[in-house]
Formats: structure tokens, sequence, C-alpha cells
């Protein structure tokens, strides 16, 4: 999409009506691709919801902040709910120029680890996405000096800066975005990292000259319909990947998401789960003899992660109960089977499944059985616990509690 051109006479940027009329179409657009058939009109009212929420997110993250003046904004999360969010990470993204000279400083926390990644495309196109193949460098707090008190400084530039001693990344060539996941297992009671960056070469004092001109604020306003669209449309294309290459109802390695942007340090499993609400899928696999993390999720058929506030629709290994036999099995259903790792998929008639193993000595294969609600403790080990319905509201609460713990604004 592109600005519409100004009447003669006109101002030479768009107006705000021009650039609402950018916007005018985005989510009965999206609403056609992702029902050809027709849409429900509870289906069209939670596409507008998701594309209002892109649309916000991409306001913090494309227009309200660059390269020149980076900040670390939120991308993905219960709100931003899109690209199949791992509710144990916190996401957060800046721009930045692949010539300039940065430093990131903060405190490290308690949770889990941080990784961040650098990006050789543009996130709202999946054209550049797909271009630019797999990220470029990922790097680690926990490979920094740290203080008594867990801060860090590191500067990230093409070259070492003369006479630095301390902590460098090397700046890769082609890098425009920086991506940082933060992932805490309990929520309730790891500390989240807080991490800033500058510039460092900014040209001292004359803070004017980095200021956007009102030509680049507009056009990236004008941006605005490209990044709903290119972000919601691209995960939508991607979940239909998985259902022709994976199948249905079926679990496997995936090599997709390694040339995406996925992190090198992580292995990830995805399936399609469409089962009705009188079946149910148990998620059963051997887990790795070390791993610095793993969990399970499910999601819609837009990659949106089912609602992992309210629901248990995810699970990780601080959350999970592992079996005697050192296994670990879910249960994916609409209704409650009552059983400790019970991964809620809600009123979806399909989905995705997604798994990850991060930094895993090895990685067994998962497998999904499809089996008769009613029958599902006849597949599990006969010491399964039973979670009555009491049991499960204060399970909800402490999840729903530890969520928003989290700092993710």
């Amino acid at each position: 999409m592109t600005s519409p051109h100004p009447a003669p006479g006109a101002s030479a940027l768009p107006s705000w009506a021009d650039q609402m009329a950018l916007l005018d179409h985005v989510g009965d657009h999206l609403v056609d691709l992702w029902r050809p058939d027709g849409a429900t009109e509870a289906e069209r009212q939670d596409m507008y919801g998701l594309a209002l929420s892109i649309l916000s997110g991409g306001y913090l993250c494309r227009v309200y902040t660059d390269a020149r003046r980076p900040v670390f904004m939120p991308l993905w999360n219960y709100a931003y709910n899109q690209g199949g969010p791992d509710p144990d990470y916190v996401y957060s993204t800046t721009e930045i120029d692949a010539t300039g000279v940065y430093e990131l400083s903060g405190r490290r926390g308690t949770s889990r680890f941080v990784e961040i990644t650098q990006m050789g495309y543009d996130i709202m196109s999946p054209t550049s996405v797909v271009e630019a193949g797999p990220a470029s460098a990922t790097h680690d707090l926990d490979d920094l000096a740290l203080g008594p008190d867990g801060s860090f400084r590191v500067v990230l530039s093409p070259e070492r800066p003369a006479g630095h001693d301390g902590d460098w990344w090397e700046l890769n060539p082609g890098t425009v975005r920086l991506l940082m996941r933060k992932c805490a297992c309990d929520w309730n009671a790891e500390v989240d990292a807080q991490v800033a960056i500058n510039r460092l070469d900014d040209g001292g004092a004359d803070t004017d000259a980095w200021d956007m001109t009102p030509e680049d604020r507009a056009r990236r306003f004008s941006e605005l319909a490209d990044w709903v669209t290119g972000m919601i449309e691209f995960d939508m294309d991607l979940v239909r990947w998985y259902r022709e290459h994976h199948g249905v109802n079926h679990i496997a390695r995936s090599t997709k998401i390694d040339t995406l942007g996925g992190l090198p340090t992580q292995a990830y499993y995805d399936a399609i789960h469409e089962i009705d609400d009188d079946e149910a899928l148990i998620l059963d696999t051997a887990l790795p003899r070390e791993s610095r993390y793993w969990q399970a999720l499910v999601a819609d058929d837009r990659f949106a992660t089912v609602d992992w506030v309210n629901r248990q629709s995810s699970l990780n290994d601080a959350q999970a109960r592992v079996d005697t036999d050192g296994r670990f099995r879910a249960v994916i259903s609409r209704r409650d089977p009552g059983v400790p790792n019970w991964l809620d998929k809600g009123n979806l008639p399909w989905g995705v499944i997604q798994m990850r193993v991060n930094r895993g000595s090895d990685y067994p294969d998962p497998m999904l059985i499809k089996v008769p609600f009613a029958e599902v403790r006849d597949h599990l080990p006969a010491d399964t616990p039973v979670v009555t319905p009491d049991e499960r509201r204060h399970q909800l609460r402490l999840r729903r509690e530890g969520a928003q713990l989290r700092r993710i604004w």
C-alpha cells in the first residue's frame, strides 16, 4: 500500500483522513483471507480485534521509535497475540542501524535467560523475512561480565571501539532490528531483566539533528496498514504450511522456523490439532537428558496462542508434571480432563501445537495420540493425579496473577 496523492494545493504530507483511508479495508481484507467461505460475526469481530492489537503494536514498534533513538518496545504478548508467542517469553524489539554504535545496559534479573537476536529483515514484510533467511546472530546476557547486582554494559557495533576493553558484541552488516526474548518459567517469582539501549555515535548534544522528520513520521504512519496485514498474513500462511507439510494430529520437528528468525539455540516441534469436543490428543514425549528450557502450547489457525492468562494453554518445565517414567504427557482438549497437564485448546475448530526445547543435549521426537475424551485416563499412567474443579480454579488464579506480574510493557 502507498500513501494517497495529495490534492492540488494541499499539504505534501498525508492528512489524518488520508492515513485512515489506508487502514479502511485492512480488517475485512484479513477476514476474507482467513475465512474465504464466509466468517461468522464472532469470527469477524475476533479478526478485527487482532488487527487492532497489531496496529497498536505497530505504533510503538514502527512509528514512535527508530534507529536514531532506539527504545525496546513490546512486540508479542497476551495483548499483541500474534506469531504464536511463547507465554514464558516477554518479547520486545527496536530498530537499529547496522553502521551505528550502541550500548545496552541494565540488570540481568533472575529469569531463566535473556537472548537478543540481530534480525536482517523488517518484521512487517513477509517477503523480506523469506529473502533474509535466518537471524545473523543471537547474544545471551549470561555471556557478559555481570556485576554483583546483575548489572551489565555491552557495546554493539561493527568494530570494537578503540580503547574499549569492556564487553562488546559485533553488529553484523544488514541488521535492521533487535529482537529480545526474556524467558521466565516461574511467573510469580522470577524477576525479569531491565534493559536499556543508547546510541553512542549520535552527534553529542545536537539532538535536533536526530529527531524524526515530519516526512519520516508520516511515512511510518502510512506503513501501518502493511505492518498489520503483513504480520497477520505471514502467520496465517505459516500455519497452512504446517498443515500441508506436517499433516493433521501429527507432530514433527520444524525446519521452517529455523529459516525465519527462530532461535538457533532452540528446537521447534509443530503440529496441527483438529479434534471434536468428545475427543482429545495426548502429547507424549521423552525429555532431553539436559536442557535449559522446554515448553508446549496450543494456538489457533492464525497462530495466535490461546489466551494463556485465563486458560492453561501452555506448560513449561517448571509448571508441568513429569511422569514417574520420566516422560511428559499432556492432554489437549476442549473440556477439562481433570489432569495436571491439560492444554486447553479453547473453542477452536483447529489450530497449532508447538513445543520448544532450548539448548537440549538431545532432542527426542514427541508423538500425538488421538483418543475418545472419555478414555483419556486409559492412556495415562495409573498414578496420574486428579485435579478437581476447585484445584483448577486455584491454579488459574495463580497463573493469571503471575502473567500480570511480568513486565510486558
